[in-house]
């Protein structure tokens, strides 16, 4: 089983330049915050940034500047055996 803590934001979907913006500027947030990978892929309600960290305190260290900056709303909480919190 994957042990990394992965993190999903969903954007509304933007013109292709403003989508080239957004991709750089989350390669450079995942590069901040040493996200073990990362990848941007278009999905059914948007541009999903999806992020991959290795270690629970980069996550921790992420998820408290999303928070200080009233960023992080947590919808669910979904474990790798599907069940929802």
């Amino acid at each position: 089983m994957d042990e990394t803590i992965d993190f999903d934001l969903t954007m509304p979907l933007t013109t292709a330049d403003k989508q080239e913006k957004l991709k750089e500027d989350c390669k450079k947030i995942a590069e901040l915050f040493e996200a073990s990978a990362t990848a941007m892929f278009e999905g059914q309600d948007g541009l999903i940034f999806h992020l991959e960290f290795d270690d629970a305190a980069k996550f921790g260290k992420f998820a408290e500047y999303l928070r200080t900056h009233g960023l992080l709303r947590v919808d669910r909480i979904q474990t790798k055996s599907d069940k929802v919190h």
